[in-house]
């Protein structure tokens, strides 16, 4: 038992040391893993223009394979050496390199090792001193960054451990005077940059043109300031129409800063040249970052309708839009330093510490497909081989990049290698990026999207309106099929990182696009792509239509209810001023009812049976008189205003009038963009509408807002074409208030979707031909219901305006009759009174005067 025991302890034992064993660096005397330390020259001391992005990408760039090595290289350790603070070149020469690069690595790695290799732009000082040190340097620009000392184009030293990663200059500028001889065109305007330190490359293209006897007429440009740029492309163009030069060669080396690409194509557009297809423009980046000339910029500048050739060189037989210009050589440097790694470590023997002069030689050794194509070396130079230029077409229709040739490098014009034309180029067309039926999901919207009456149609044809005749036209140029599909709502974020509605759809892949009323919001676009908008539109509100307010006493509508009190306030004071004014006369007239009745009949311009006879009553009765004159001639005129126009209810105006109306609720769709822009905004007044639409204001979707407005009291806030379109169909509804919170309708689509760019094109070509408006016309205007104009009606007299007229002589003839019959009773009352009393009185005398009689014979007597 404890021998089995013995030999299962040292058979786990073996395995752990064999385990063990297999972990440790076989290269390495030590079996420890090496500390790779890369050396990055920097620009400033804090990476001052961020367009120099060499380190940043360095950074991001992924080691590949990286299992294969990690025993041996565990990580890289980067090593800033800024050119300016720490090596300066410009003051004293190649003097502190050796000793920068040593301080450098005390302070950034270990002082007892040595730097690795070093990558970064041309400086012969640094070339020089890293051949001394023996330590490889990767060049990834021809010349340094703000000053240079002499750059790679006129540097034609053969540095022992330099390796040029990015193709030599002047076998770049050798690919267009080729290109140029081989279609014939042997004159042309050259356009370079105004600066010592960027025209290198230009000034050997413009040698090697003329030595094959091409004739160049060479513009320089004050990179310094854009309008003498502009103003100066504008002169050199308009020479070039002048002499029918037919050629414009653009050599911009470092256009991601000057733009000298775009600046020369956005003038010459103004003269009319890239509408003629006679003209070519050769642009030159010898970057090959390119970024005037990129998707987004082409389709933005409509580069693509171009009918002139756009003719520029790049790496690789696939484009892809680079992210910064340093971003294709940091990927291939990386995978450089990876893959000498893996031929390092087959080299034979162990070492204490990575050999210089070693590890070169793996570099020069490696061969692979990368970002800037086949990465390949001269063993004795160091100079990159087997490369291939391909030449591309920018534009010129429905392709946004045509593949139209190819280039490879050669001692001599018969060795060298050019293919123009070729038979099958590669090209972006529209019809390679759809495959099979496209699935578009919609959201049923009038009048974007609305089922037909008709129930027997099935598959697309149960659909109309004008997203659907958008679709049909998209597809027959884009050259797509397609299957229509309704989805519940547009889409708004779950919670949990995932969207519902169309959004979802298009983001689980179940569909190709979504289309439709779709806003393009920054939240959406950070999980779907969108193309151009395809209509602006904004957000208004919609309410009911106001009703007509009809009242009997409508003629009492002209004033106010405090201008009638004060009138007859007036009226009052008046008739007391006559009345003191006439109470100590003699002969008075101005009784307390004369008085009252004179200011009535006055007021209502009756007159009366006397006028006042003292100068004080006669003073008065001219002011009073005046200003019956004034206030009648005025109830007159507005009178007649008001029985001629209908009277309508107080309608909303605005988003502060409504946040104010207590009778008013409001709100919008449910998870809409428009719902989450209430309720993330932060002004007042969208914060104050939006607590009011939560109380019970959001509806499922636009129809159920619709009929909310019909019914009354009801304000929906949402799309302003949606809500335009219910105002023309649905005479009950109007539209209030200035669109605001402007956007745009697009097509929604999975990020880096290839069918982007063909839809944007097709899109543009849509919206600058008439089919655009055609639609809009179709699917708005002539869907006309109501006037869209308010106008108000001449009102013909009738009862309802006159009613309360009838009504106050009613009044007055009711009061009159019953004042006349309480007077009547009144007067009989007092009459019997009174006869009563004096029959009283003659039966008191004639008992007095006659004893025999009794008091029932004398009251018989009296009655008879």
């Amino acid at each position: 038992m404890e021998f089995n025991q013995a030999v299962l302890l040292v058979f786990v034992e073996l395995c752990l040391w064999q385990m063990a064993r297999h972990q440790r660096c076989q290269k390495s005397l030590s079996g420890e893993s090496f500390v790779f330390y890369e050396g990055i020259l920097n620009r400033h001391e804090s990476e001052g223009d961020v367009k120099d992005t060499l380190r940043n990408d360095l950074a991001k760039a992924t080691d590949l394979n990286i299992s294969a090595i990690e025993k041996c290289f565990k990580f890289n350790k980067q090593i800033d050496i800024k050119v300016l603070s720490d090596l300066q070149i410009k003051t004293l020469g190649w003097t502190n390199i050796e000793e920068a690069i040593k301080t450098a690595m005390e302070n950034q790695g270990d002082a007892n090792k040595d730097l690795n290799v070093i990558i970064g732009p041309f400086y012969v000082n640094v070339a020089m001193i890293a051949e001394r040190m023996g330590i490889p340097y990767i060049i990834t620009d021809y010349k340094g960054f703000d000053w240079i000392d002499v750059n790679r184009v006129r540097n034609h030293v053969t540095w022992k451990t330099m390796l040029d990663l990015k193709p030599p200059s002047h076998q770049v500028n050798m690919a267009v005077v080729d290109m140029m001889k081989a279609y014939g065109w042997n004159l042309a305007i050259v356009v370079k940059p105004d600066d010592q330190t960027s025209d290198q490359e230009c000034n050997d293209m413009l040698a090697q043109m003329m030595k094959r006897e091409i004739s160049p007429i060479a513009y320089s440009l004050d990179v310094t300031s854009r309008e003498k740029m502009e103003e100066q492309t504008s002169e050199l163009l308009r020479t070039a129409q002048l002499l029918n030069i037919r050629t414009v060669v653009v050599c911009s080396p470092r256009d991601y800063r000057q733009r000298i690409i775009e600046t020369v194509l956005n003038t010459s557009r103004t003269f009319g040249m890239m509408s003629d297809e006679t003209r070519n423009f050769i642009l030159l980046d010898t970057d090959f970052y390119l970024q005037s000339l990129n998707e987004s910029n082409i389709i933005r500048n409509r580069y693509f309708n171009a009918d002139s050739q756009l003719l520029a060189f790049r790496y690789l037989d696939e484009v892809k839009d680079l992210k910064s210009p340093t971003q294709a050589i940091a990927n291939d440097v990386s995978r450089l330093i990876v893959e000498a790694k893996k031929r390092y470590m087959e080299a034979v023997g162990k070492v204490a510490k990575i050999d210089g002069k070693m590890f070169l030689e793996s570099m020069k050794e490696v061969s692979f497909m990368g970002s800037t194509g086949r990465i390949q070396f001269n063993a004795s130079s160091g100079e990159r081989v087997n490369f291939t230029l391909h030449l591309y077409r920018h534009g010129g229709g429905q392709d946004i990049i045509t593949r139209i040739g190819e280039w490879s490098p050669g001692n001599d014009p018969e060795s060298r290698y050019l293919r123009l034309n070729a038979s099958e180029p590669q090209t972006k067309k529209s019809k390679s990026l759809f495959d099979g039926v496209q699935r578009v999901a919609m959201v049923l919207e009038a009048p974007f999207v609305m089922l037909k009456n008709e129930k027997q149609l099935t598959g697309n044809n149960r659909y109309e309106g004008f997203t659907i005749d958008l679709l049909k036209v998209l597809s027959e140029k884009s050259g797509f099929e397609y299957e229509i599909y309704i989805v519940d709502k547009y889409g708004s974020p779950t919670g949990d990182g995932k969207w519902n509605g169309m959004v979802g759809e298009v983001l689980s892949g179940n569909a190709t696009f979504g289309m439709g009323a779709i806003s393009i919001t920054s939240e959406r676009e950070k999980d779907v792509d969108f193309t151009l908008g395809v209509m602006t539109t904004g957000v208004n509100l919609l309410i009911s239509k106001p009703k007509i307010m009809d009242s009997i006493f409508q003629f009492m509508e002209p004033f106010s209810l405090n201008l009638w009190m004060a009138i007859v306030g007036a009226s009052v004071g008046v008739s007391i001023l006559y009345f003191v004014l006439d109470y100590p006369s003699e002969e008075r007239k101005f009784s307390a009812r004369e008085t009252w009745w004179f200011s009535v009949g006055t007021l209502l311009m009756r007159g009366t049976d006397f006028a006042p006879r003292p100068s004080s009553q006669r003073i008065l009765t001219a002011g009073f008189l005046f200003f019956v004159l004034i206030t009648v001639s005025s109830y007159t005129a507005n009178m007649a205003a008001f029985l001629t126009t209908n009277n309508l209810e107080k309608q909303i105006q605005s988003l502060e009038e409504l946040v104010e109306r207590s009778d008013f609720q409001c709100g919008t769709v449910k998870d809409s963009a428009t719902m989450n822009f209430f309720k993330t905004s932060s002004k007042p007044i969208y914060r104050k509408v939006w607590s009011k639409m939560s109380e019970g204001g959001l509806v499922s979707g636009s129809k159920e807002g619709r009929e909310r407005v019909r019914a009354g009291g009801y304000a929906f806030i949402f799309d302003y074409m949606i809500n335009s379109y219910s105002e023309l169909t649905s005479c009950e509804t109007k539209m209030v208030g200035t669109p605001f919170r402007l956007q745009e309708h697009g097509i929604a689509m999975k990020q880096g979707a290839s069918i982007k760019s063909i839809l944007n094109i097709n899109l543009l070509k849509i919206k600058e031909s008439p089919i655009m408006t055609q639609l809009q016309t179709k699917w708005w205007e002539n869907k006309r219901k109501c006037d869209f104009i308010e106008s108000q009606p001449t009102v013909e007299f009738g009862i309802k305006h006159m009613a309360g007229v009838f009504i106050v002589g009613a009044g007055g003839l009711v009061c009159a009759i019953l004042f006349f019959l309480s007077k009547k009773w009144f007067v009989a009352v007092r009459t019997k009174e009174k006869s009563a009393e004096s029959d009283t009185g003659l039966e008191e005398t004639l008992y007095t005067t006659d004893k025999t009689m009794s008091k029932e014979d004398i009251a018989n007597a009296v009655k008879v």
